[in-house]
């Protein structure tokens, strides 16, 4: 029941993702908080809505992650009465699974309930990816009172080699607790990390991640997929964010041309720049409150709002300056993709030389969720069979960046 080799043969099964409701927040007692939040879900679940009905026109089953209908935004309050960090809801499956081949694998065990509860609805059977902590994160937990802790580097290649976390069973016990309660930051890798192209997995192990970290996924991933040639990146970000690859012989991409030889040679490659956010002179204004970490379109005043986003939904929001969305887009077969710009003639240009065809699909608050079509969705089954696009290259290789 899962079947995906790449990002562009026919899609039959997706998982789109959900959000809260209008309703959630009609405890808010300050208006403009409550009316912001109210519009931005009403239009997400207009669009929702409506990217599902594109998805059904195209002969696709899809999939929508369970949620409470009667939640509400006081289901996460202290005994005080005052609100707590607010989850997110499960608008994004794509963070924390993916499927190879034939097989789903969860990067981190604390999702949303709702996309989990689903999924085994669909087909109990999955995997792991495990994955040790990051440096900072392990660092941080550590901190300056732990000199009974591990160094990170004795730390990781006792993850690697399924070992005891320290010669302490309470030291041992205690990372792994921390292991359990961490967010996905804290982890050294994540499902939008790793993209499969046929018989190649790209993995990126970002820019600053340690040496020994990045030779443990390059060895876990070569014994977990056998069939299957590894390639080991430092693109610094989620892969669907920086490239994507919407036929064989074809990327989307933010990264210059030349740094695809190795990876994809003699693939052509569509350069889309950083989107120019100096010239939006309200998302600027409202930096200087937010660090440029999302924006919503005409709340840019809203004083009230924005200190509501900043303390209580945290996890909502990325660093929307880093996206450009028109890289994140998701390919329904060889003929046509999903696009949330209508008017970029780069991309719309790009499509045609591919004889490929964009379909508009309206995402009006990409920049607040901080994510794009893609992201949004989850591949669960594309027609097809593993095929060995790069015939030339023997053995998995180890990039220096994009």
């Amino acid at each position: 029941m899962y079947n995906i080799w790449n990002k562009w043969d026919p899609l039959t099964t997706v998982m789109l993702g959900e959000c809260y409701s209008p309703e959630f927040f009609n405890d808010i007692k300050n208006t403009k908080v409550r009316s912001a939040l109210q519009r931005i879900a009403n239009e997400t679940q207009e669009d929702l809505e409506g990217y599902e009905k594109v998805l059904k026109d195209f002969g696709c089953d899809v999939i929508r992650p369970d949620m409470d209908k009667n939640d509400s935004i006081m289901s996460y309050t202290d005994y005080n009465g005052k609100l707590t960090l607010i989850p997110r809801s499960p608008l994004q499956p794509r963070d924390h699974q993916l499927v190879i081949g034939n097989d789903l694998f969860y990067t981190q065990d604390f999702d949303h309930p709702g996309i989990k509860q689903s999924l085994d609805n669909y087909n109990k059977n999955f995997k792991n990816i495990y994955s040790p902590l990051n440096e900072a994160s392990f660092n941080g937990h550590k901190g300056e009172d732990a000199p009974d802790w591990p160094s990170y580097t004795d730390y990781v290649e006792r993850f690697c080699n399924e070992q005891p976390l320290s010669d302490k069973p309470h030291i041992h016990n205690e990372i792994l607790d921390i292991c359990k309660k961490e967010t996905s930051f804290g982890f050294a890798i994540q499902a939008p990390s790793i993209t499969v192209v046929g018989r190649d997995i790209y993995i990126d192990v970002n820019t600053d991640m340690d040496s020994v970290l990045v030779d443990y996924y390059f060895k876990e991933f070569a014994k977990m997929f056998p069939n299957f040639k590894i390639n080991v990146l430092t693109i610094g970000g989620h892969n669907d964010g920086c490239f994507h690859t919407i036929k064989s012989g074809a990327i989307l991409s933010l990264k210059e041309i030349q740094t695809y030889e190795d990876t994809f040679p003699d693939w052509d490659i569509c350069y889309l720049p950083n989107q120019s956010w100096e010239k939006i002179k309200p998302f600027i204004e409202l930096k200087k409150q937010n660090k440029g970490k999302w924006w919503v379109p005409g709340e840019e005043d809203n004083n009230e709002f924005t200190h509501f986003v900043e303390t209580w939904l945290q996890d909502w929001v990325g660093y929307v300056e880093e996206t450009v969305f028109d890289v994140n887009v998701l390919v329904l077969d060889e003929k046509y993709v999903c696009v949330s710009q209508q008017d970029n003639q780069t991309v719309n240009a790009f499509l045609k030389k591919h004889n490929m065809e964009p379909v508009y699909i309206p995402w009006r608050h990409r920049y607040f969720w901080d994510g794009g079509l893609h992201c949004i969705t989850l591949d669960l089954y594309r027609e097809g069979t593993q095929q060995d696009y790069f015939l030339d290259r023997q053995h998995s290789i180890t990039d220096k960046g994009f």
